[in-house]
């Protein structure tokens, strides 16, 4: 048996790894990276690939770019499909034109929605009208010579046939009615996929031996979010010292899309926490840590490390106005955290403590 995982994002080929310890544990496994940003790493695929692990393999395609050239590749795609013959192809984002190109290469396979994190439960306001949408479908087959579609919601379209996600029973409409189910934490942390995500942190630049010491994790919003409310960056300065004179270890880590260095986000010194790599999916430090407190922004991250990680206690980082005040999507964020025992984080409790 044989499976074909295309992951766009670091998120997607984390729980790729749950699934070949999982559901299709004993399959050889083909993970082909798709629609990826030039300078975009994947430490996990890295890892993964120097792993040299029997029956595993790494396999990238460049982003679709021009006409000719895109259908070339798409081509190709269709071919490696054909050529390995899987009986699972699972995709994170089933928008994505190499999904459809691979289903054409193997049409018998079972086709599996990997969880894209709150996109598989919020949902989707649709742009495009109805039939602007069917245009947009139209001219990407007559583009690319293949058939397509574009679901209003990630993992709604008819080529997904079944899903893995976090919360079966939270997934939004186009997901619903299809056969879902959970991923399980034991998946995650078998020895296997522990020593993938550790190779994969260092890889990323981060001392893998220190994660079991990491008392509180703080997950910083975005620097916009920082300059908005500066009393939580106080409170977040706050809880960060205090914990560090506790002797604890702290770790930090900047906003991916920051764009400015730690020292000019917050106020405090940084000689006694620990900054965590820019580029380090915190995916991988679900199986690697285990006791620490967590704090972090609205991020798909937290419903990871919350279900999946090893005692856990993790919150959410908001501002001091009311919950709704960023919109209606971060309220339904907010009852999916609340679901999962993910609550808001009282920092003025914690910085006073």
């Amino acid at each position: 048996m044989k499976s074909l995982f295309l992951t766009t994002t670091p998120l997607h080929a984390f729980f790729a790894l749950g699934l070949m310890q999982g559901p299709f544990r004993g399959y050889q496994h083909t993970l082909a990276l798709i629609s990826r940003l030039d300078d975009s790493p994947d430490h996990i695929a890295d890892a993964l690939q120097a792993s040299a692990t029997p029956g595993v393999t790494v396999v990238r395609f460049p982003k679709l770019k021009g006409v000719g050239p895109a259908r070339r590749l798409l081509g190709e795609i269709s071919d490696c499909a054909r050529d390995i013959a899987p009986s699972v192809i699972a995709v994170g984002n089933d928008r994505r034109t190499e999904f459809y190109a691979a289903v054409r290469g193997c049409p018998s396979a079972r086709r599996i929605y990997l969880d894209d994190g709150l996109h598989s439960y919020l949902p989707h306001h649709e742009v495009l009208s109805g039939w602007r949408r069917v245009l947009d479908v139209t001219q990407r087959r007559l583009r690319y010579g293949l058939p397509v579609e574009r679901p209003p919601m990630i993992g709604g379209s008819r080529a997904v046939q079944e899903a893995y996600v976090l919360l079966p029973q939270q997934v939004h409409d186009g997901l619903r009615g299809k056969p879902v189910q959970p991923l399980q934490p034991p998946w995650f942390a078998d020895p296997w996929v522990r020593r993938i995500c550790a190779a994969a942190a260092s890889v990323a630049g981060l001392d893998v031996s220190l994660c079991r010491s990491i008392g509180l994790l703080l997950l910083l919003p975005h620097p916009r979010f920082l300059e908005s409310y500066p009393v939580l960056r106080q409170q977040i300065e706050a809880v960060a010292a205090r914990h560090a004179e506790r002797g604890e270890l702290v770790a930090l880590k900047a906003h991916p899309r920051a764009g400015l260095p730690l020292d000019r986000q917050l106020k405090m010194p940084l000689h006694s926490v620990l900054e965590l790599p820019a580029r380090l999916p915190i995916e991988v430090l679900v199986p690697l840590l285990s006791g620490t407190l967590v704090v972090g922004s609205l991020t798909t991250a937290l419903l990871s490390l919350a279900m999946l990680g090893e005692h856990l206690t993790v919150h959410s980082l908001l501002p001091p106005a009311a919950p709704g005040a960023e919109g209606d999507n971060n309220d339904r964020t907010l009852n999916i955290y609340r679901s999962v025992g993910i609550h808001p984080f009282d920092l003025r409790a914690i910085s006073t403590a």
